[in-house]
């Protein structure tokens, strides 16, 4: 056996976290990370040192925040066979969404940067989508479907963002959404994200994100003329929840435009939805 000693640098950028100490095992492992088999050696909290054991096989070592975010901001690095102790240090760096930990020494390659500007988004988009599900379901539980009053169109506009629902709707505000519609059995609820924090991607490409921070990874997504869309059931809260999200851009943010309804009146809503989807548009001038 050989000894692996870390010092996690003192740093304000994530200074209240622990990170958790994982080593790739193949034979008995406790959690998958990034698709690496690992268990857990230790914790490491801002400004200590740590002194494990390992064997004198080649290791690699994980050290994630949490298991929620596990595959999307770990740091992790190998040790080549030998019988000689391991010293390592590092820090966490200031990543929008993620704020990883870094080795000191070890120098990232072209694809390691592209994939931290990747996680980075997956994350900002998680801290999102972690808010979505959960108040949409406290708004519809409980609650009836189409009203018997014939419903007139209503249009509703926001900071140059408008759509057009109906004379049912009322304004909510809810922290986190750009703008927030909701009757007895449906809402409509907006998340804007300026596109500098994602760098140079297409619309179909943050799409594949929102995909992938919601755990949709291959859900099938629709085209239109100027947005592109998917749907998916969700049970936030032990009732089972429709939801029809479109992605639009303007020339500096991305949207999600997410429309709702409890699952049981998907076919009377999933074309109103999309009818309702075609009649927003977005006032470049005032984004």
């Amino acid at each position: 056996m050989r000894n692996l000693t870390i010092t996690r640098r003192k740093s304000f950028i994530g200074c209240a976290m622990k990170d958790h100490v994982y080593i790739r095992d193949d034979l008995t492992p406790e959690i998958t990370i990034d698709g690496t088999p690992c268990k857990k050696i230790g914790i490491i909290k801002n400004g200590e040192t740590k002194t494990f054991q390992i064997d004198e096989s080649e290791q690699q070592i994980f050290l994630i925040a949490d298991k929620l975010s596990k595959n999307y901001c770990n740091a992790t690095v190998k040790i080549p066979e030998g019988q000689e102790d391991i010293v390592l240090s590092g820090i966490h760096k200031f990543v929008y969404g993620s704020n990883p930990f870094r080795f000191d020494g070890i120098e990232q390659t072209k694809e390691d940067l592209a994939k931290q500007k990747r996680n980075g988004r997956i994350g900002a988009i998680i801290i999102i989508a972690g808010t979505i599900l959960g108040l949409i379901a406290g708004q519809l539980i409980g609650k009836g479907i189409f009203s018997p009053k014939p419903a007139l169109p209503q249009t509703f506009t926001k900071d140059g963002f408008q759509i057009t629902l109906t004379n049912e709707f009322k304004i909510d505000e809810k922290p986190g959404f750009f703008s927030f519609y909701s009757t007895k059995s449906a809402a409509v609820f907006t998340v804007r994200e300026d596109k500098n924090l994602f760098g140079d991607i297409s619309l179909k490409e943050y799409g594949e994100l929102v995909l992938y921070a919601n755990g949709k990874t291959g859900l099938p997504m629709n085209q239109e003329e100027n947005f592109i869309w998917f749907e998916y059931t969700a049970a936030p809260e032990k009732q089972e929840i429709y939801y029809l999200a479109v992605c639009l851009q303007s020339e500096d943010a991305f949207w999600i435009v997410n429309f709702s309804t409890p699952a049981s009146n998907r076919n009377q809503y999933k074309d109103t939805f999309l009818s309702w989807a075609k009649s927003i548009t977005i006032d470049q001038s005032q984004n």
